[in-house]
């Protein structure tokens, strides 16, 4: 959340939802259930279903959707790399001896790479 600044307590209880979210999800799925097995009416049905979305929502990082990382990049050197022009950004990474660059115009599209450089996991973002 870029407008707020971020406190300890903001990520405690973002990580202490996440452990709840499951067993509540259930508990009113329960309910709703029970309501719609009593009262057989469109409401009950209603109830049960924005409980299941809920529930499922609880449940799935909707940013991996709209932002799947880019997997298996092929390594090359910079000179046999022929989409690339002398004015695009890079994103640089060094670790020890080995280096890699990433084009910003490929990040932006997928906005990180799961890469691996030498012993290091990496994720180059933009």
């Amino acid at each position: 959340m870029p407008l707020l600044s971020q406190t300890h307590a903001m990520l405690a209880f973002a990580h202490a939802a996440g452990k709840i979210a499951p067993r509540l999800s259930i508990a009113v799925a329960a309910l709703a259930a029970i309501r719609l097995w009593l009262e057989r009416s469109w409401r009950a049905w209603a109830l049960l279903g924005v409980t299941a979305v809920c529930a499922w929502l609880s449940r799935v990082n909707l940013f991996e959707f709209l932002f799947a990382p880019a997997r298996g990049a092929q390594v090359v050197a910079a000179s046999q790399f022929h989409d690339i022009r002398d004015s695009d950004m890079v994103i640089g990474v060094s670790i020890g001896p080995e280096s890699r660059a990433y084009p910003v115009r490929y990040l932006a599209y997928h906005h990180m790479l799961n890469d691996q450089l030498g012993a290091t996991a990496i994720v180059p973002t933009y």
